[in-house]
């Protein structure tokens, strides 16, 4: 959604988006599965980054890595929706989205 060829370019030029939308995430889970995750979750995610830095950015296996989050809704995952409707209408997802 916002141009980034690799994980480590979006990290660098979207730092408080990246740390957003992993918060966002985090939180959706644990409302919709009555779970709660340990301490240090949000900053081993954020570290995580740094293991794939080079990782080219795509959506891509949308079904397995990014539908569930988006069948949340718009209420509980505005930033992870509005990206995805953000690249579709850039043209950049090969499917339409639900």
């Amino acid at each position: 959604a916002k141009d980034c060829k690799s994980v480590g370019q979006a990290v660098s030029e979207h730092t408080q988006l990246v740390q957003d939308i992993i918060n966002e995430l985090v939180s959706a889970v644990s409302a919709k599965e009555g779970i709660s995750f340990p301490p240090g979750t949000i900053e081993r995610l954020a570290a995580y980054t740094d293991v794939v830095t080079d990782f080219p950015c795509a959506v891509k296996e949308f079904e397995w890595r990014n539908k569930y989050f988006y069948d949340l809704g718009d209420e509980a995952c505005p930033i992870h929706n509005g990206l995805l409707r953000e690249c579709k209408e850039a043209g950049k997802l090969g499917f339409d989205l639900p």
